[in-house]
């Protein structure tokens, strides 16, 4: 599969998701903070509405693959030393370098799952007699060797696509270190992807100033692509990365702009204030992308191919969209007009939205505001619940998809259960290919 990504809106054509499992159930209310979760979710709830995101995404005639599935078949066609040097970091980051031998031989199916869901110190038997493990069950409250992924399911962050080839993010929290890893593996070496990586070996002297993740990244235009800097995005990275791997790989590639954000969980990636939705059309939390009369918004610094960086003076995010976009550029605020819904929104997700081509995006249907802003500015809103039969709704889809030049629309499910991770459709999506405007 050839890697191609140069836009947010262009018609989806391949995605990798991972639906929620048993990495979910093994978190408890002792753990929220260390995994990054305000709450312990529903596993089975969460699942349903995941299915019904990807039902929704398939329906449109995008080709979707799962992650377990395609690490699956990486960890049966890599070369052993390969393998073995992947498990032996995971196992290494984790604390548990002695449970590498075990794991190794373990079938790739079994060992997939492991990697995501976690490891019990009890299903490594053979190696009892480890400090670790001892120390691990004099505790008895950190039964496993290695933690489950949770955050998994937010397959935007680990890795992403940018043009031709897939970036390794690196993850600011060590609860998603090992996300990183298992993505690319997965990703470099699939029979049916077989992706080439960028910017994936971290020096070892700046390994601790490395964090970026996929939630900040938004390419724009295949000239164009625009970075949050971000509590989980760090700036040192933007232009490490931008200089040593994106300039140099993508000719075509002139500037990339870093927006000054926060370091709040509230937002803690770009794509949670701000998502395309059509080519002219994004769709944003307004006090922080324009600005209002009492705050200005946030500031944006340029990096150009050849030039140093530079903020841009008075400019908002939204400027800078306009300036690339044109002026017909509009900004839709998320939960409306109104500051309360626009806060209570912005958490909710009412920003995060995955375009299905121009035009046709995702979004909790719980974001009533949201939907209604976009039908003022031509959307429809098609909601598809959880009990519809997949037949009619995958009937609903197409018809929808085949009109969408005519009649822009926001695809609405129940998401509620997701929401409570704090990402919305864009998080939870990793587009491999689009369709080039």
């Amino acid at each position: 599969m050839k890697i191609d990504v140069h836009s947010e809106v262009g018609r989806l054509e391949s995605v990798l998701l991972h639906r929620p499992g048993d990495e979910i159930v093994r978190m408890t209310q002792h753990d929220l903070d260390r995994m990054l979760f305000d709450d312990i979710l529903s596993a089975a709830e969460a699942a349903r509405e995941h299915e019904v995101m990807a039902n929704i995404i398939a329906a449109t005639g995008a080709e979707v693959l799962e992650l377990e599935a395609v690490l699956t078949a990486s960890l049966e066609a890599a070369p052993t030393a390969k393998l073995e040097a992947l498990v032996a970091r995971c196992c290494a980051s984790a604390g548990c370098p002695s449970a590498a031998a075990v794991l190794v031989q373990w079938p790739a199916d079994t060992l997939a799952k492991a990697l995501i869901e976690g490891v019990y110190w009890r299903d490594l038997e053979a190696q009892q007699s480890s400090l670790a493990h001892v120390v691990a069950l004099l505790r008895e409250a950190d039964p496993m060797a290695l933690r489950p992924l949770p955050n998994l399911m937010f397959l935007r962050d680990p890795c992403i696509t940018v043009f031709d080839r897939v970036v390794q993010g690196r993850m600011a929290t060590p609860a998603r270190a090992r996300e990183p890893e298992l993505v690319a593996f997965a990703l470099q070496h699939s029979p049916k992807i077989g992706a080439p990586l960028s910017f994936e070996t971290a020096d070892s002297l700046t390994e601790a100033y490395d964090c970026i993740e996929g939630g900040d990244v938004l390419v724009l235009k295949c000239d164009v692509l625009m970075i949050g800097c971000s509590e989980r995005t760090l700036p040192t990275t933007i232009e490490r990365m931008s200089r040593e791997a994106l300039f140099p790989s993508h000719p075509e590639l002139q500037r990339v702009y870093a927006v000054v954000m926060p370091t709040a969980r509230s937002v803690m990636h770009l794509d949670t204030i701000l998502t395309q939705v059509d080519r002219k059309l994004f769709l944003g939390h307004a006090p922080l992308i324009s600005g209002t009369q009492r705050k200005p918004a946030l500031p944006v610094v340029r990096i150009d191919r050849h030039g140093p960086a530079a903020i841009m003076a008075k400019a908002s995010a939204f400027d800078v969209l306009k300036d690339e976009f044109g002026r017909q550029t509009k900004l839709v605020p998320c939960g409306g007009d109104d500051p309360l819904h626009q806060e209570r929104e912005q958490w909710t997700d009412g920003a995060n939205a995955i375009a299905l081509g121009p035009g046709g995006i995702i979004l909790y249907s719980r974001n009533r505001k949201t939907v209604a802003a976009l039908e003022e500015r031509g959307f429809r809103e098609l909601h598809l619940p959880l009990v519809e039969p997949e037949d009619e709704r995958n009937e609903r889809v197409a018809e929808a998809m085949a009109n969408l030049e005519s009649q822009p629309t926001v695809f609405t499910f129940t998401g509620s259960e997701l929401s409570r991770a704090r990402g919305g459709g864009r998080c939870l999506s990793m587009p491999l290919r689009r369709k080039q405007l």
